[in-house]
């Protein structure tokens, strides 16, 4: 089944493509995060310190730059077209990965990471705005979903492929394979069917037609920082804990993923989006604040409540943001990215000071942040926007 867009209709094959550019561009950062403290060894031996420091800092920038850049690419690709932004943000994933494992020193390695993130930055903005264009509003949540789950598998199969292929020592290191990867979809988006300039109608139309609405958009963006704060801080406090950080990402990635792809249709059908992301809220804030008390089945009970209302809350605020955004749905899914970026960033950098301080606050800070999201949804519920009617097809 295709769906009307701007005068253009989203084919399966189409679909399964900007699942792989989400993929691909998750997996060409996970792929990183095993192989740059050999990296950094490599060019400043006998320093496991600053190895150590120097990764949280290439880490820290490369966010930055998507901060800085998802709104910019989200505008360019309202302006030109969508495949076009997405191919070349693939193509420069490629490139950055190639020019980190050649670079010779320090500063370019620096250099390679900021130009990752602002080439990266212009993969999923365009991604959700050109899903936007080609899927009525009645479908969209699932495939925001499904995009959402293969961002998440992305991050998940980074870091497994870098690791495997170091230790298999094969023709290919997991930085070229991802490389490879990327460069392939990059040539396969360049052949997405073109968004042309005919009125637009049916998926399209109902954003073309109607005027943002900035207090909805704000809320929606405001929520997704405090959402991602959340899950980040969750993340950094179990790795200063330490002990089996890796199998509770496993099992958050493993939740999220089942949650938006089987139970958010079926959530968001039984208690109404507006209930649903208010009580995902809820559920993320005791998940979070349940971390504060370290007992041995406090980590896998927190993930997998927290991966749960993650899973749901992601393309949710998603298709909230979407339906507030007007005819800019491109810049908008870029300011909800940087908004993203900016919650994932002050968590790392808090979650680290106020550890020192007790190893409990940041948990309760995350989690009243929360609780303060979720009060916000409840004072703020409205009647969902109506769909626009579909022409005949």
């Amino acid at each position: 089944m295709t769906l009307t867009g701007r005068g253009r209709t989203l084919s399966g094959g189409s679909f399964l493509l900007l699942l792989g550019a989400g993929l691909a561009v998750s997996m060409s950062y996970g792929v990183t995060l095993p192989l740059l403290p050999a990296i950094v060894l490599a060019l400043q031996p006998g320093d496991p310190a600053g190895a150590a420091r120097h990764t949280g800092w290439l880490t820290a920038v490369y966010t930055a730059a998507l901060f800085v850049f998802s709104p910019v690419w989200g505008a360019v690709s309202d302006r030109i077209q969508r495949r076009w932004v997405i191919s070349g943000g693939l193509a420069g994933a490629a490139i950055t990965l190639l020019l980190l494992e050649m670079a010779p020193t320090l500063p370019l390695v620096y250099a390679s990471r900021v130009a990752a993130g602002a080439l990266s930055a212009a993969v999923l903005p365009a991604v959700f705005a050109y899903i936007v264009e080609t899927t009525v509003q009645a479908r969209r949540q699932r495939r925001f979903a499904w995009i959402a789950s293969a961002t998440a598998l992305g991050f998940l199969l980074g870091p497994i492929a870098g690791t495997a292929a170091a230790a298999l020592g094969g023709a290919l290191t997991g930085l070229q394979l991802a490389s490879v990867l990327c460069l392939a979809l990059a040539v396969a988006a360049s052949a997405l069917p073109t968004m042309d300039d005919t009125p637009p109608t049916g998926a399209a139309g109902d954003h073309a037609s109607r005027s943002a609405d900035v207090r909805c958009l704000r809320e929606s963006l405001l929520l997704t920082g405090l959402v991602v704060f959340g899950i980040t801080v969750a993340e950094v406090g179990l790795t200063l804990f330490g002990g089996g950080v890796a199998a509770y990402f496993a099992l958050c990635s493993a939740v999220m993923v089942a949650t938006q792809l089987l139970g958010y249709p079926l959530l968001e059908r039984w208690l109404g989006e507006a209930r649903l992301v208010l009580s995902s809220l809820a559920v993320m804030s005791f998940a979070v604040t349940l971390l504060a008390w370290r007992t041995p089945w406090t980590p896998a009970v927190s993930f997998a409540l927290a991966a749960g209302g993650l899973g749901v809350l992601i393309p949710a605020l998603a298709v909230r943001i979407s339906l507030a955004a007007g005819p800019r749905q491109g810049r908008a899914m870029g300011t909800q990215a940087a908004a993203a970026n900016l919650g994932q960033a002050a968590a790392a950098g808090l979650t680290g000071v106020l550890f020192t301080v007790a190893s409990w606050v940041p948990f309760l800070l995350a989690g009243a942040l929360l609780l303060a999201g979720a009060l916000l949804a409840a004072a703020t519920q409205k009647p969902p926007l109506p769909e626009a009617k579909q022409p005949p097809h």
